[in-house]
């Protein structure tokens, strides 16, 4: 469970290092959605999409909400609790 609250920012910088630690990298899918709202895939070496996420780009803290749904929705990929800081 997520144990703190965080901005976008530091969740997409979270996200990078967590994943450059598991051999993935992030990328911006331009096109994909919609006002203040991105979509970014974790793309492995070979260039092959593994997973999607999504961002928004306000300046305030991202709801609970949004927070679980990023770790649940890679942990399969980081580990269960990957978000808590160590």
């Amino acid at each position: 469970m997520v144990n703190r609250r965080m901005k976008p920012a530091q969740a997409l910088s979270l996200v990078k290092k967590t994943g450059r630690n598991h051999g993935l990298r992030v990328e911006l899918l331009p096109g994909r959605g919609k006002g203040s709202h991105r979509i970014y895939a974790l793309v492995d070496s070979d260039g092959q999409e593994v997973e999607r996420f999504g961002l928004t780009e306000h300046p305030r803290d991202l709801s609970w909400t949004l927070l679980r749904d990023l770790e649940d929705g890679l942990a399969h990929l980081f580990g269960e609790k990957w978000t808590e800081k160590r």
